[in-house]
């Protein structure tokens, strides 16, 4: 795990893993909005974190912008490998 960690930061997602995630994002939006109590709950995030108000129609657009560098500039700044603890949860039993 922590190798696949370490290449991740160093490289970033791939192209297609990149558009995959992209897809997947712009994609499954609907479903997010799809009742009233899912778009009362993003309007609520769009005022708690005081973001503009063409947020939602702006989404997909964002997320497709979104390139290599930036996910790893985002991964860089957000996950320090010398602070990951790794937990093991079993009987200790075998």
């Amino acid at each position: 795990m922590r190798a696949v960690l370490a290449g991740f930061l160093a490289q970033g997602p791939s192209a297609a893993e990149l558009k995959a995630a992209k897809q997947n994002l712009v994609g499954g939006f609907a479903l997010r909005i799809d009742s009233n109590r899912k778009l009362l709950q993003q309007v609520a995030l769009i005022g708690f974190y005081r973001l503009p108000l063409s947020w939602l129609d702006d989404f997909a657009r964002r997320v497709e912008a979104v390139s290599v560098a930036e996910v790893r500039a985002a991964f860089a700044r957000r996950v320090q490998p010398d602070h990951l603890v790794t937990v093991v949860v079993g009987s200790g039993e075998k």
